[in-house]
C-alpha cells in the first residue's frame, strides 16, 4: 500500500510541479539575468525573487504539504550579515526555506551546476559551486562566499555535508562555518523538518506538515579562538533539540 502511495505522490509530484518549474523558472532566469547584465541588480533580485515565491508555493503545494514557519522574528535584517545552517533531509529543504520568503545564496555541490536549469537558477540567487574533492576548489569557495556576505547577500550552508536518509541529523562539520566567522556574520540555526516525507519517502497519505525553524542568530563578530571551535557543535545541539521538539510525521506513537 505505501508503495502505491508513494508512485501516485511523485506521479502527481512530475506532472504537476516539473512543468511549472521548468517554465517559470526559465522566465525568472531570463529576466533576471537580463537585468543583472544591465546593472539593474537591485531590480532583478526584487523581479527573480517575485517569480520564484510562486514557484516555491507550488512545489510545496503540489508534493501535497503545508509549510508552517516558525521563529521569522529571529532572523536578521536584510542589512545584516548573516549565515543560514539548516540540517539537510531531502531536495525540497531548499523550496521550504525559500518559501519563507528569505533568499540566501547557497554552497551547492558541482555536480548540480551541470543541470542547464538548475545551473541558470544558482546563478541567479547567487550561489557558489563546490567541488569537495578540490582543496583549492574550497578555499576559493570560502573566500567568495565571504566576499558575498559581506557584499550583503546571506548564505545558506548545510553544514552536515549530505542529507540525513533515516532522519538522524549528522554531525555539523567545522569547515562548513569558515565563510561565516571570516565574515563576522551572524550565525542562524535553521530547523527543517518532515520534508523527506513529501517527496523520497512520501509513503502516506494526507498534507504532509512541513517545518522551518528560525532559532535565535548567534553573532560571532566578538568571538574569541574557544568559542569559534565550539561554535559547530554548539549550533549542531541547539537543532537537535529544536528537531526533536517538533512534531513528526506520521505521529510518532
Amino acid at each position: 500500500m505505501r508503495k502505491i502511495v508513494k508512485f501516485f505522490r511523485i506521479l502527481i509530484a512530475v506532472i504537476v510541479v516539473i512543468p511549472v518549474f521548468a517554465t517559470v523558472g526559465t522566465i525568472a532566469i531570463i529576466l533576471g539575468l537580463l537585468l543583472r547584465l544591465v546593472r539593474l541588480n537591485k531590480l532583478s533580485d526584487a523581479v527573480a525573487h517575485g517569480i520564484l515565491s510562486f514557484v516555491a508555493v507550488w512545489i510545496m503545494f503540489g508534493l501535497g504539504s503545508k509549510v508552517t514557519v516558525i521563529g521569522k522574528e529571529n532572523l536578521p535584517k536584510k542589512s545584516e550579515n548573516y549565515c543560514m545552517f539548516p540540517n539537510h533531509n531531502s531536495m525540497i529543504d531548499i523550496p521550504a526555506i525559500y518559501r519563507t520568503g528569505r533568499w540566501p545564496g547557497m554552497v551547492s555541490k558541482a555536480e548540480v551546476w551541470k543541470v542547464p536549469l538548475i545551473h541558470g537558477l544558482l546563478v541567479l540567487l547567487r550561489c557558489i559551486k563546490l567541488n569537495r574533492k578540490s582543496p583549492k576548489d574550497a578555499i576559493k569557495a570560502i573566500h567568495d562566499g565571504v566576499e558575498q556576505i559581506s557584499n550583503g547577500i546571506p548564505m545558506l550552508i548545510f553544514p552536515e555535508g549530505t542529507r540525513s536518509k533515516d532522519g538522524v541529523i549528522g554531525e555539523f562539520k567545522s569547515g562548513s562555518f569558515k565563510m561565516a566567522t571570516r565574515a563576522k556574520a551572524k550565525v542562524v540555526p535553521v530547523v527543517i523538518k518532515n520534508t523527506r516525507q513529501t517527496l523520497e519517502d512520501a509513503q502516506y497519505c494526507g498534507i504532509v506538515p512541513v517545518y522551518v525553524q528560525y532559532l535565535p542568530a548567534i553573532d560571532t563578530a566578538d568571538m574569541d579562538a574557544e568559542e569559534l571551535k565550539e561554535l559547530p557543535l554548539r549550533v549542531e545541539n541547539l537543532v537537535k533539540e529544536a528537531y526533536d521538539k517538533l512534531p513528526s510525521f506520521p505521529r510518532k506513537k
